[in-house]
């Protein structure tokens, strides 16, 4: 079965997007300052209160990759990273940046929906990445062409790792980066962290988030390819 790694980032929506009513109902369980802190942090994890910068799409089997992301041109280019031809294509906000948004997440439906027979494989993609593509799909009005989540207990249309690594809930949870360190993968944390995304957008560093989005995947993509070889036929891969 052809696999296919894939990933995304995301930023908040500016703070003075939101009204007096939203800022009651986000932080309606907050009791202090530093929760009201962790609550806006939150914010970049939900597809209401974020936008879709970068995501990556990683053929394993091809040993290619396909990057989409957010930035002040639109451009293309390929490169080379460990050993994956990388395809790097970005969209302008010039226009808006939800239309950007919208013309990505097109491509990836595009994408998905061409080939459903191959497996997809996330860390923590059921939880996250497929919510967020999904809902963000729904509020931008862009038409899915694919179930994301599929079934928890069956891998053939998605496998997230991290959930398959805690045995559904039986065992703890682990970090991407700290899977990374123990297994000897070099860890996409070393060069930047997910927590300085919505800085390096800011600062308008938008191919930097695509590399580390497309760092993400491949480190992902290894992890797979231990899971595969170690626990694969006792998962029925």
């Amino acid at each position: 079965m052809e696999v296919v790694v894939f990933d995304i980032e995301t930023v908040s929506v500016g703070e003075d997007s939101f009204d007096d009513k939203d800022w009651e109902y986000i932080l309606k369980y907050a009791e202090t300052e530093e929760d009201e802190e962790k609550q806006k942090e939150r914010l970049s994890f939900w597809a209401f209160t974020a936008h879709l910068v970068s995501v990556t799409l990683l053929d394993l089997s091809g040993k290619k990759a396909l990057v989409m992301y957010l930035s002040n041109d639109e451009n293309t280019e390929e490169i080379e990273k460990d050993s994956f031809k990388v395809f790097m294509r970005s969209f302008s906000i010039g226009e808006g940046i939800e239309d950007a948004e919208r013309k990505i997440l097109r491509h990836f439906w595009k994408k998905v929906g061409e080939r459903r027979d191959q497996r997809l494989v996330s860390f923590n993609g059921r939880r996250f990445d497929s919510v967020f593509l999904m809902l963000r799909s729904f509020i931008l009005g862009v038409k899915a062409t694919r179930n994301l989540l599929g079934s928890r207990y069956s891998y053939e249309n998605h496998l997230d790792l991290l959930d398959a690594l805690t045995f559904h809930g039986q065992g703890r949870k682990y970090s991407l980066d700290f899977v990374c360190r123990r297994l000897g993968i070099e860890s996409p944390k070393e060069l930047m962290d997910g927590h300085q995304v919505k800085e390096y957008f800011s600062q308008g560093r938008y191919r930097d988030i695509a590399l580390y989005n497309l760092q993400d995947t491949i480190v992902t993509a290894k992890i797979y390819q231990r899971f595969y070889e170690t626990l694969g036929d006792v998962f029925g891969l």
